[in-house]
């Protein structure tokens, strides 16, 4: 593939001795020299304003990188630029004579470049309409006429990628930065397969070099915030999703990842300020409704988070955490029916869920619906142990004086767990309530020794 590059510099005798020596040394087939021309930049805070002359560089893609360190140690300016592009169109006839004035063998006959070009085309848009098996066919016979094609080789690293055969994929993007070290295709490619294996630190990697080329791309900013957040380097993520924002102040993505990453370490009032501020642009995250209201309920403002659960709940009725967290705050505020409501809707989903039915069955117990509270409480032994239901049961059988089956299900807690306090507490009430006060007092000394 051949591509165009352009700098500038600041007179036209040190122009014409840059165009004449990339092509001297085979780095360029072609170089223009343009001006003068008037640039206005800042530098070091300052505007300013000089006359420079523009050289615009042709070359086949094999020499880019060997290219851009050639002018980079040539060219007298601390920052030059430097800025490259692919050619989509190219006669076959012409990029044959590139290569061949850069000393590059022949890729392949004339008309075989120009047919592979059109199966590149034809090829990535069958891609983008998700018709993969056709995709291949075509692309692959591009690659077997030009092997070297920059948007056949990135056509089918996408076309594995979108796929999940992430190795291949990688294969086919690296074959283009050997021959571009700078193709921003195949960088972001790579990246994304390298994060489809969950290597987030070579996804890093190139991500970090692409961004070297597009500053701005705030997508890629939050891509590698995401990663470094996967890593546990909470510093480095922050820091890109600040850059993201500092391109964006509201990119959705943005707000979301540093939003989370603070709810992650349990920071809530910086989480809140971008979450909140998130849901004032879109307020269908069901995810931020629900870490915003479980924010309010570490806080104890119940009323609050249940204004935010119920619009998560309202959005997408089996969300499990929303659920819970509404259950949760109801049992706080000793609404009862409201527990049994919310969480019996998990039991619905999740009819295996044990801790929610020992949960169901303390509500019902403190509604006096002993019966359900049994029920939920067998439910949960059925799956396996558990103290907690134990211990209901027995308070059930002590309400209704049948001491020696809530004798029986203390003894099964304690069996297994011989120093449990809450069993423990319980069997001494039985025996209270049974008039029994001399063994309530030695089993309540057993549990203060």
């Amino acid at each position: 593939m051949i591509n165009i590059g352009w700098t500038t510099i600041n007179s036209e005798e040190n122009a014409e001795k840059l165009a004449k020596g990339s092509v001297e040394n085979r780095l360029a087939a072609c170089a223009q020299v343009e001006g003068p021309i008037r640039s206005f930049y800042r530098w070091e805070g300052d505007l300013e304003s000089v006359q420079e002359y523009r050289i615009t560089f042709k070359f086949d893609s094999e020499t880019s990188v060997k290219l851009a360190n050639w002018l980079k140690e040539n060219h007298p300016y601390e920052t030059p630029q430097w800025v490259t592009v692919s050619a989509r169109d190219v006669s076959a006839e012409y990029w044959q004579w590139v290569r061949a004035s850069q000393g590059l063998p022949s890729t392949s006959a004339g008309p075989a470049l120009g047919n592979a070009i059109e199966l590149s085309k034809k090829g990535n848009k069958l891609l983008r309409r998700r018709e993969y098996l056709a995709a291949e066919e075509v692309l692959l016979e591009g690659y077997e006429l030009d092997p070297n094609n920059a948007y056949i080789l990135v056509g089918l690293g996408d076309l594995n990628r979108e796929q999940k055969k992430f190795g291949q994929a990688i294969n086919y993007y690296e074959k283009l930065l050997n021959l571009d070290g700078k193709n921003v295709f195949a960088l972001r490619g790579a990246g994304d397969a390298h994060r489809g294996t969950n290597q987030h630190d070579l996804a890093i990697s190139y991500w970090r070099r692409y961004l070297e080329c597009n500053t701005d791309d705030i997508q890629v900013m939050t891509r590698v915030a995401d990663s470094y957040k996967k890593l546990k380097k909470y510093r480095e993520s922050e820091e890109y999703y600040r850059q993201a924002l500092e391109v964006n102040s509201k990119d959705k993505y943005a707000l979301l990842g540093i939003g989370s990453l603070f709810y992650k370490l349990e920071k809530d009032d910086k989480a809140l300020q971008y979450l909140e501020r998130l849901l004032e642009l879109d307020d269908g995250y069901v995810a931020v409704l629900t870490m915003v209201g479980n924010i309010c309920r570490r806080r104890q403002e119940f009323d609050k988070a249940i204004d935010y659960y119920a619009k998560a709940v309202e959005l997408e009725p089996g969300n499990t955490f929303a659920l819970y967290g509404l259950g949760d705050c109801s049992r706080w505020m000793k609404k009862y029916d409201e527990v049994v409501k919310w969480w019996g809707m998990i039991l619905a989903k999740e009819p295996r869920n044990q801790v929610m039915h020992s949960r169901v069955g303390d509500a019902c117990l403190n509604t006096g619906e002993y019966d359900k509270a049994l029920e939920h409480y067998q439910a949960s032994l059925r799956i396996r142990f558990d103290p907690y239901a134990c211990q209901g049961i027995s308070k059930i059988y002590r309400s209704q004086g049948q001491y020696p089956e809530a004798i029986e299900y203390c003894q099964k807690v304690l069996d297994q767990m011989p120093n449990n306090i809450r069993a423990l507490k319980e069997l001494a009430e039985v025996y209270r309530d049974m008039g029994e006060i001399e063994k309530a007092q030695e089993v309540m000394a057993g549990f203060k020794s």
